[in-house]
């Protein structure tokens, strides 16, 4: 039986983030990436490979300016699928919106609106109709860069707005001087084709498969190493060392594409029936090989696959922290788990997380050491669950769960499509 090789792994990671790069949504790079990856299954001997296309609504940033009222020039980056500004711009007073209370709201009109207040679909549209000039997307924490993001095409269908993202600092600099900003931006939004790629490790029985996988796309310039080459990487290192084992469930191997553009490629694998119906559990590897990190694991499954999964932890003295809320982030693992499949993300966090989705999230943060952990964990709890005679959890989503999701995703604007 072969070992998750740490060093392999990060290969992978280095191929993805260096050699191919950005692998923005469904564009050439991200088909490359997909091709690479297909590539890999195959010399590791995975029967059934497939790539698996899909449509995605996307756009491309054609101008982005921001600049004060003196001509002092800041950085920004028009959000993607937002709606682009008069060839003039807009120009007014930057305000701070902390909320969407309707006492927030009125004093919105007119200005330039920084948002410090997560947007869902309905609050996104309370907002546009407080007629704003614009709405600027901070990056959280100071010293941040630039975050590149997008809003989903759904929410732009009924109303948009022009939107850019911009550095902690340079929002508080424009805040603190009271000047009037100008921002100028032109977005096209097209339609595009994003895939999915799978391939499998056949077991005995039917009716009790297994899936693992995670995204390997990116939001636009940014190389995406651990978030998610790194992820990626995990999933093909256990493809490799877990190609030719003997397993009574079959075990599938999963890279799911366009997931910044909102968990589209989990999706679409989701909501198509014969991909689920027979599905027992899903292992979702996202955000990896960051050196100075801990690991933590998203539980959206009954109390006993969380048991199982802390007490593989406790016996290969690897420290785990698992939780089953679902947090503000979202990943392939919640749609899985919305349409019934038992779901694990395992994630390896730390300071180089607050850096996700602008330019500084390149290898730098990362090494081979950092994938040791994940590796081993993940590697033995599959192999436990591929090769046991009977799995020890039932296919359920524990009410608490199904219902947080059923709320994210519905504010959100997504609902449950019915399987055929």
């Amino acid at each position: 039986m072969k070992s998750f090789d740490a060093q392999t792994a990060y290969r992978y990671m280095e191929n993805l983030a260096k050699d191919i790069g950005n692998r923005e949504s469904g564009t050439d790079s991200e088909r490359r990436a997909a091709a690479q990856i297909q590539a890999w299954f195959e010399e590791f001997g995975l029967s059934s490979i497939r790539m698996e296309e899909f449509e995605v609504q996307t756009s491309r940033i054609l101008k982005e300016e921001a600049a004060l009222s003196d001509g002092t020039k800041l950085e920004c980056a028009a959000v993607g699928n937002s709606l682009s500004t008069p060839p003039e711009g807009v120009e007014g007073e930057v305000i701070m919106l902390e909320s969407t209370s309707p006492e927030a709201l009125e004093t919105i009109e007119d200005k330039i609106a920084a948002l410090n207040v997560v947007l869902y679909e309905k609050d996104f549209h309370k907002a546009i109709e407080s007629k704003p000039l614009a709405l600027i997307y901070p990056s959280q924490t100071p010293l941040a860069p630039t975050i590149y993001r997008s809003v989903r095409s759904e929410w732009t269908k009924k109303q948009n707005i022009p939107a850019v993202s911009m550095a902690h600092d340079d929002v508080l600099s424009v805040l603190k001087t009271g000047k009037k900003l100008r921002i100028v931006t032109e977005v096209e939004q097209i339609a595009a084709r994003s895939q999915n790629v799978t391939g499998d490790v056949p077991g005995t029985l039917e009716g009790e498969d297994l899936l693992v996988g995670g995204h390997y796309d990116t939001v636009r310039t940014v190389v995406g190493a651990h978030d998610n080459a790194a992820g990626t990487a995990v999933v093909l290192e256990l493809a490799r060392v877990l190609s030719h084992e003997k397993l009574n469930r079959t075990l599938r191997f999963a890279a799911f594409g366009s997931e910044e553009l909102g968990l589209r490629g989990s999706f679409n694998y989701a909501e198509t029936s014969n991909h689920v119906e027979n599905l027992r559990f899903y292992l979702n590897l996202d955000v990896h090989g960051i050196l100075l990190g801990t690991l933590n694991a998203m539980v959206l499954g009954p109390e006993d696959l969380k048991s199982l999964l802390r007490f593989t932890a406790k016996e290969l003295g690897i420290p785990l922290k698992i939780t089953s809320e679902l947090g503000r982030g979202g990943s392939d693992h919640m749609p899985l788990a919305f349409y019934g499949v038992p779901s694990i993300s395992l994630s390896r966090t730390g300071g180089a997380a607050q850096i996700m989705h602008t330019e500084l999230e390149d290898l730098r943060w990362c090494g081979s050491d950092a994938f040791a952990l994940a590796g081993k964990i993940s590697q033995t709890f599959l192999e436990r669950l591929a090769k046991a005679a009977e799995l020890p959890f039932e296919k359920e989503i524990p009410s608490e769960i199904a219902k947080a999701l059923e709320k994210r995703f519905a504010d959100s604007g997504i609902r449950r499509k019915p399987h055929d």
